[in-house]
């Protein structure tokens, strides 16, 4: 199953709930951008460097699969501090780390057949043929106050005018930029609660015959 927005929008609340409530494995791609977008700041690469970028992309990921997924050795509170979330989006750029972290994903998924991956273009570039897709999204004075409220760093313009920089650097890059897949179930998240959100995505979920284990 993909799960594709922008920041904010409710994909990792949702996709944790219904990943627990039909048993599937679950995998939050963007993490692996800002794997390397922590390991440049902390070997102080330039994220705009593609060639270095790129061998950091090799150097994490011949350690293990696991680790360039983020899912393990780093904490959240490592990988979401203000400086990651300043350069991630200049490393996500880089349309030939883009493809490395796309056959990773790929070769993880093939392990975890049930599985829910969550990012910004696993419905239309990482797994086209997914078997259910997923575009949440809301209103932007919706999910800067829900960032606010989250991580509790920085006054909501500050967190706004980041939520923006964010949108823009997404929708405009060159390689895979936010798209919602023609075949994607839209959930405006605006306007509801989490309960709300996740019961609309089950509903689907029961109508493409996922049964809860």
């Amino acid at each position: 199953m993909a799960v594709d927005g922008p920041a904010a929008a409710g994909k990792t609340t949702a996709s944790l709930r219904l990943a627990r409530a039909f048993g599937m494995s679950y995998l939050e791609s963007g993490r692996a951008y800002r794997v390397l977008a922590y390991e440049a700041l902390r070997n102080n690469i330039n994220p705009t460097d593609q060639a270095a970028m790129l061998a950091l992309c090799a150097a994490v990921g011949g350690r293990s699969r696991a680790e360039l997924l983020g899912l393990n050795r780093y904490t959240s509170g490592e990988l979401r501090t203000t400086e990651v979330g300043r350069v991630v989006s200049a490393v996500a750029k880089i349309a030939e780390l883009r493809t490395r972290v796309t056959n990773t994903l790929r070769a993880w998924a093939a392990g975890n057949r049930r599985s829910i991956v969550e990012g910004r273009d696993i419905g239309t570039v990482v797994f086209p043929s997914a078997a259910l897709k997923f575009y949440l999204t809301a209103s932007v004075e919706t999910r800067a106050a829900r960032r606010v409220a989250q991580e509790e760093s920085g006054t909501y313009q500050e967190v706004l005018a980041d939520v923006l920089r964010r949108d823009q650097a997404d929708l405009t890059r060159a390689a895979s930029p936010l798209r919602q897949a023609p075949d994607a179930i839209l959930i405006d998240t605006t306007t509801l609660t989490v309960d709300q959100v996740v019961d609309r995505m089950s509903h689907r979920c029961r109508d493409v015959g996922l049964t809860v284990p």
